[in-house]
C-alpha cells in the first residue's frame, strides 16, 4: 500500500543537522520546516543536513511550527534537560511520530511525563541510541533472542577516547547494554574515573561540549533475567566501544562496524569460531544512521510495527544512570531499582 509522505519538521536546529538529514534523505518524508530560538543557527543547520539555505519554513517558537504546520512528525533534537515539553507539546498538537534525542531526560519525573502524554495520545516515539538500528546489533541481539548460544549470562563493554562521558555518550552504551539484556534492571553498582569522585548525584553536563564535565565511570548493571552486565568507560583509553556477549554455548564480540562469534555444545567445551558475515562493510557517513531510525517511524505509524528504541527502555537508561551518580557518592554502594522519582 502506498502511502502519502509524511510531513516532518525538526525541534532544535542547533544539534539537529543529522534529523534534518536523515527526513530529507528518506523517500517516507517532506521535511517542511524547522525550529531554534537561536535563529544563527539554522544556516548551520542546512549545511549539515545538505540542504539549501532557506529551503525549510523557519520558526522560533515551535509552538507557534506545530500550529501552522500540520507535521505528522517531529523530531525533538534540543539540549537534554529540554526534551520534556517538546515532546508532550508535540504530541498534543496532533503529530503521529516523535523521534526525539537522548538521554530521553535528565530526570524520571520528566521522563515519566514525556511517556505518559505520548501513550495518552497514541503517538509513536523512538529515541535515538542510534545503534538500535546499525546491523551488526541488530542480527546479534536476533541471534541471542533465537537462543543461538543459550540464555545470555554475561556481557562486557568497553567505552574509551576522550570523550567516554556518562550522560552524552555512554547512554549509548547503556541502553545497548539494556538493548541485548531485553531485561528490567533490578541494581546497579558504579564507581567513577579519578577525578570526579565527588561529582554528586545530578547531572552537570550542560549539553555536553566538555568532557570534564560528564564523568566516565564502571558501572555492573544486574538484569531480571540473569544477565549480567558491566561497561568500564575511561576517557584516559583508546577511543573504542566494543561489546562481549556470552552464554553458555557461545559468544558474540561486536562493533559499530564488526562482528565476530563463537560457538560451542557445551559450557566446558572449546569455542569454535563462525562466520559473522552480516556486519562485514558497515560504514556510516553523518546522519545516515538515522535514516533507518526514520523510516521505521514511518513504519510504527502506518503499520503499528514496534521501535527498536522505545521510550520505557530509554528510561531503563535514564534510570541506571541515575543510579550510577548515586552509587559513586555512596561510595560505590549496590543501588536498587526502581529509584524513587
Amino acid at each position: 500500500m502506498e502511502h502519502a509522505k509524511l510531513r516532518a519538521g525538526v525541534i532544535g536546529a542547533g544539534l539537529g543537522g543529522h534529523h534534518g538529514y536523515a527526513y530529507a534523505h528518506a523517500p517516507e518524508y517532506e521535511l517542511v520546516a524547522v525550529c531554534d530560538i537561536k535563529p544563527e543557527v539554522f544556516a548551520n543547520f542546512y549545511d549539515r543536513a545538505h540542504l539549501p539555505a532557506g529551503s525549510l519554513h523557519e520558526y522560533t517558537d515551535y509552538r507557534q511550527m506545530l500550529e501552522r504546520e500540520r507535521l505528522d512528525v517531529v523530531s525533538v533534537a534540543t539540549p537534554d534537560h529540554v526534551h520534556a515539553s517538546p515532546v508532550c507539546d508535540s504530541a498534543e498538537a496532533g503529530v503521529k511520530g516523535i523521534f526525539v534525542e537522548k538521554p530521553l531526560a535528565i530526570s524520571l519525573a520528566d521522563a515519566d511525563r514525556m511517556i505518559e502524554v505520548t501513550e495518552k495520545h497514541g503517538v509513536k516515539v523512538s529515541v535515538d541510541h542510534t545503534r538500535s538500528w546499525i546491523p551488526s546489533y541488530q542480527h546479534v541481539r536476533r541471534f541471542v533472542r533465537e537462543g543461538e548460544i543459550g540464555p545470555l549470562t554475561r556481557i562486557v563493554c568497553h567505552h574509551g577516547g576522550r570523550r567516554s562521558m556518562l550522560f552524552r555518550n555512554c547512554t549509548h552504551t547503556i541502553d545497548a547494554l539494556c538493548f541485548f539484556a531485553d531485561s528490567e534492571p533490578l541494581w546497579v553498582i558504579a564507581a567513577h574515573e579519578r577525578g570526579f569522585e565527588d561529582y554528586g548525584t545530578e547531572y552537570k553536563g550542560m549539553g555536553g561540549k566538555d568532557p570534564m564535565l560528564d564523568p566516565g565511570s564502571t558501572i555492573i548493571i544486574e538484569f531480571a533475567n540473569g544477565t549480567r552486565a558491566i561497561m568500564n568507560s575511561a576517557k584516559n583509553t583508546p577511543q573504542v566501544v566494543e561489546f562481549d556477549l556470552m552464554g553458555p554455548n557461545g559468544r558474540y564480540v561486536v562493533t559499530d562496524s564488526t562482528a565476530y562469534a563463537w560457538k560451542t555444545d557445551k559450557p566446558e567445551g572449546a569455542l569454535t569460531s563462525v562466520p559473522a558475515p552480516w556486519a562485514e562493510g558497515y560504514k556510516p557517513g553523518f546522519g545516515d544512521t538515522l535514516i533507518p531510525a526514520v523510516q521505521e517511524l514511518a513504519q510504527m505509524i502506518w503499520t503499528d510495527a514496534p521501535s527498536s528504541s522505545p521510550p520505557r527502555r530509554a528510561r531503563w537508561t535514564l534510570e541506571i544512570m541515575l543510579a550510577a551518580l548515586l552509587s559513586q557518592s555512596r561510595d560505590s554502594a549496590k543501588i536498587y531499582l526502581p529509584l524513587e522519582r
